[in-house]
């Protein structure tokens, strides 16, 4: 009776002597919740001028098939087309 009164006395003292930590103070930065600045844009950077007169439109493309595409051949033209989309 004796040794487990012993060993149980030395299980709690070595409990207590583990638990036993220093709490080391947490690290004490600003927490800041404004926004972080944005790099300024340098005057020199322009935006580029675009040239509508070489943007092709719609309508260009219209008449573009309709001279490539006949009854003749669109079955070949629809299997290119569908070939080039599943490349992508």
């Amino acid at each position: 009776m004796k040794t487990t009164i012993w060993y149980c006395s030395a299980l709690s003292l070595a409990m207590l002597i583990g638990c036993e930590k220093k709490e080391e103070p947490l690290p004490t930065t600003p927490l800041s919740t404004a926004a972080p600045e944005a790099a300024p844009i340098p005057a020199a950077v322009a935006t580029p001028t675009v040239d509508l007169e070489k943007v092709s439109v719609e309508e260009q493309f219209e008449k573009e098939v309709e001279a490539e595409v006949t009854p003749a051949n669109f079955e070949k033209q629809l299997d290119a087309l569908e070939k080039e989309l599943q490349a992508e």
